[in-house]
């Protein structure tokens, strides 16, 4: 099997990888993976490296002097880098676990909120030493750590929600147009029977917190799409009238995916300006979701036109 050929095995498909993962993200893991492949690594503990690269990133950027702002953004990046990785290497070895699918789904967001606090207090540490002027609140001119804690917090629950809507429409395109992805309601039956599995075992407490997480963000995930068929009296689309008409929609999607908030942070600490990232996480990519969200709304009832 050739280089390339065991590269795209290792993706999960490439029309629902984010553009940033593919051309850097994706070979650098899968570099990892063949140069670790004999070592017993598992994906379980690539993806706790993962977690405690980017929580430490997220810790560097408290500090708030640009040293370690940039440590802090070559740490982030090689969390990203790991974070593909466990999952690649899970599809070439096919060790992969239930539990650890929910742990590399869930690296992201735990990262995140440390990467979010962390730009909170690096900003506040900043204007207190008066190494920072807050471009955003030279328009809103409130208090400028009110400024700074506000705009973070909305910096931080825009890319969860920009990434969460990016998550769905990708899992939809997977099931519509290649019929790859497992349907919901039987990934929660799923995962409901495998808590009840690991409580008579007894113990496993750890893991089946996480399943009780991740079985609430699939409930709203399936409230979402219920609801949205049932407005739209949508009904399942022509595979082939669903890929040809969500292709390019999904790829830009991918501009509001996790990877494109990483890669942003990463530039905005390297340029020493963090609250360039949260102004853009804020503003564009929040219009951009809203935009792509309209368009997604007139394509699904186009498509669904169209049956099976």
């Amino acid at each position: 099997m050739s280089l390339y050929t065991q590269y795209k095995a290792s993706l999960k498909a490439v029309e629902v990888e984010e553009i940033l993962d593919l051309i850097i993200y994706r070979p650098l893991a899968f570099l990892f993976v063949k140069i670790t492949y004999s070592i017993n690594l598992t994906p379980d503990m690539i993806s706790v490296a993962a977690l405690s690269i980017g929580c430490t990133a997220g810790i560097l950027f408290g500090f708030g002097s640009y040293t370690f702002l940039f440590i802090g953004a070559l740490l982030y990046f090689t969390s990203n880098v790991l974070d593909c990785a466990d999952g690649q290497i899970a599809r070439l070895k096919k060790n992969g676990t239930k539990v650890g699918r929910i742990v590399d789904g869930f690296v992201d967001y735990i990262v995140s909120i440390f990467v979010f606090i962390g730009i909170g207090i690096g900003l506040t540490k900043q204007f207190h030493w008066h190494e920072v002027s807050l471009w955003g609140n030279s328009f809103l001119n409130w208090d400028p750590v009110l400024y700074i804690w506000a705009a973070s917090i909305l910096g931080a629950f825009s890319s969860a929600v920009q990434a969460f809507f990016f998550d769905f429409y990708r899992n939809k395109f997977l099931e519509a147009a290649f019929g790859r992805a497992q349907n919901i309601i039987e990934e929660i039956k799923e995962y409901e029977d495998e808590s009840s599995r690991l409580k008579s075992e007894g113990a496993h407490i750890f893991q089946r917190f996480l399943i009780a997480i991740y079985l609430k963000y699939s409930a709203l995930q399936l409230k979402i799409q219920k609801d949205h068929e049932e407005n739209h009296n949508e009904q399942k689309p022509n595979p082939k009238v669903y890929y040809a008409k969500n292709r390019l929609l999904l790829r830009l999607w991918s501009y509001i995916g996790s990877t494109s908030h990483i890669t942003l942070c990463v530039i905005s600490a390297l340029a020493g300006n963090m609250e360039a990232f949260l102004i853009i996480c804020i503003l564009p990519l929040n219009l951009l979701m809203l935009v792509l969200f309209l368009v997604q709304k007139q394509i699904n009832k186009t498509a669904s036109d169209i049956r099976s």
